[in-house]
């Protein structure tokens, strides 16, 4: 999916009710959760897996991802391109591999009902565990971690080998192998500002390690005790105590950052301006010298890299927006076109104070990663996702497309897939936090008025409310913005499109409450931009 094809004019899917439906009968955060789980992959590294357990990791995968844990055996195989002779060899090599990484729950596949793989706990956490199993038993791993901490450094491949069970010329083979995987999966190319090889380099390692170890063990074990010793001493230079996710990422930048520099790698070009080199980025460099000793010595490139993460990512708590306007331009220019597109398009009503709104300040954090330390995610890059958001909240799709569209005009570097889609979840989910449904002229009212009184009223409100989403105004009394009357009685006083529930809905009632509300979100968006192809695909 390229940027052009990605900011087209948006098409309301066939499964657009389905997804409301979902959300309004309270399954919907299961299934979105799903299709988040099913996505998340360990990034571009399952080369790195010997093909067998590749092939057992993707199996895993698809079994995690289904709600049901159930995939017919003839569907793995057409996907994953595998004989029953494999099926039939890697089912046991996963019964053995689950059993060893499984706790208090036992995890296994049974094929109780034949030709139907049955999953039982295959949880994310669960193939987090497994990847880091068949992590250790790779082939390439071993080289892959000498090419990265110890190719420079005066260590003889001979010895290296044998510690990791190979023979010399085996590790040599596995290396070459490694560099054409590695240039296979373009692993040296990603969109970004900062385009030093260096930077680059750290940036795949951070994300290597961080993806795939993922808290369930600390990585890079060798640095344990001096990445403690900084972390400690940098928390205390922080607004408020790290949540767990933080003191992961900052421990992996750490130990990735001294081992480069440890094997004569560094980064050549200094990242920052003077003006930002204040007392807080002092102190930083000074505790990060006297934590090191005598072990490294930091320069003014590799103290400018440190701060740039703590300060994108939200360590140094610097969210004063003056600061930023003042030192980062870019972030600024496109943080404030986004907010003027957001007023051209008209989409808000009237009385709504955009400025008064938390959108800026979002935005902001968002373009200020985006343009000085931008690390790639995990979750939230595949273009299958976006339909979700854009059935429930089309007038911000429609936003976020055309500024994407005119955003690879204010920035100097390309716009790689993943940034675009992940730049378009960052920019919806500023939208979304920040931009109340009231604000909305594409909200829907509606009105729920039954004859039992108020407390079953209250609870289908409730049942609406749970999931709020799709811009939905509640109300208990009829007025002249009500889109659509729910009651058990119907009522000649209210022209509004009626919903009659004489019991507790059924999903065949929210289904037909579904199909309603996009009906009406369609004629009104048709209302809103008549020149914008609004339609059913």
């Amino acid at each position: 999916m390229d940027s052009q094809k990605f900011t087209d004019n948006p098409v309301f899917s066939s499964d657009s009710a389905y997804y409301i439906v979902i959300i309004v009968s309270f399954c919907v955060f299961i299934q979105f959760v799903t299709q988040v789980r099913g996505a998340r992959t360990f990034m571009y590294y399952d080369f790195m897996l010997n093909s067998g357990d590749s092939a057992c990791l993707s199996i895993l995968m698809l079994l995690a991802k289904e709600p049901s844990h159930k995939a017919k055996r003839e569907s793995i195989s057409e996907k994953l391109g595998l004989t029953n002779y494999h099926l039939n060899k890697y089912l046991v090599i996963m019964n053995e591999d689950l059993a060893t990484v499984s706790e208090n729950e036992p995890s296994f596949i049974d094929e109780t009902t034949k030709g139907t793989f049955v999953g039982h706990n295959i949880t994310t956490f669960i193939n987090q565990k497994i990847y880091l199993l068949y992590l250790r038993r790779s082939n390439l791993f071993p080289a892959y971690e000498f090419r990265a901490f110890y190719d420079q450094q005066d260590i003889k491949i001979s010895v290296y080998a044998r510690e990791h069970f190979q023979t010399e010329s085996t590790f040599y083979k596995n290396d070459r192998k490694l560099k054409k995987e590695l240039d296979d999966h373009d692993y040296y190319l990603i969109a970004g500002v900062n385009q030093d090889p260096e930077f680059i380099s750290r940036l795949r390692l951070f994300q290597f390690y961080y993806t795939t170890f993922t808290g369930i063990e600390k990585p890079l074990p060798q640095l344990n005790l001096i990445s403690d010793e900084l972390c400690a001493r940098l928390e205390g230079l922080f607004p408020g105590e790290l949540n767990p996710t933080q003191v992961v990422k900052l421990e992996t930048l750490l130990k990735v950052w001294i081992l480069r520099q440890q094997n004569h790698r560094f980064i050549q070009s200094e990242l920052l301006d003077d003006n930002l080199r204040d007392r807080t980025y002092q102190t930083v460099y000074e505790t990060l010298q006297d934590g090191l000793k005598d072990r490294l010595h930091i320069d003014t490139a590799e103290a400018d890299y440190i701060f740039s993460f703590l300060l994108t990512q939200g360590f140094l708590g610097l969210n004063d927006v003056q600061y930023v306007e003042h030192n980062f331009p870019t972030a600024t220019t496109i943080s404030k076109k986004f907010v003027e597109m957001v007023l051209a398009k008209e989409v808000l009503t009237e009385r709504t104070d955009i400025h008064s709104t938390d959108l800026y300040n979002q935005l902001l954090s968002v373009n200020l990663q985006f343009t000085t330390f931008y690390v790639e995610p995990t979750t939230f890059i595949s273009p299958e996702q976006v339909t979700f958001f854009r059935d429930l909240y089309p007038t911000f799709d429609l936003i976020i497309r055309d500024f994407l569209g005119a955003l690879k005009h204010m920035i100097s570097f390309d716009l790689s897939e993943r940034m675009i889609v992940n730049l378009y979840f960052s920019y919806m989910f500023c939208l979304i936090n920040s931009i109340p449904t009231t604000s909305m002229k594409d909200r829907v009212f509606i009105c729920v008025d039954f004859s039992e009184g108020q407390l079953y009223t209250n609870y289908v409100i409730k049942s609406l409310k749970a999931f709020n989403h799709a811009h939905i105004v509640i109300q208990k009394n009829i007025t002249d913005d009500t889109d659509i009357y729910i009651s058990d009685f119907h009522s000649m006083e209210v022209s509004a499109p009626q919903v009659i529930w004489l019991d507790p809905p059924t999903s065949q009632d929210w289904s037909e409450l579904a199909d309603l509300i996009l009906e009406i979100k369609h004629r009104r968006l048709g209302q809103l931009f008549p020149n914008y192809k609004w339609q059913n695909g």
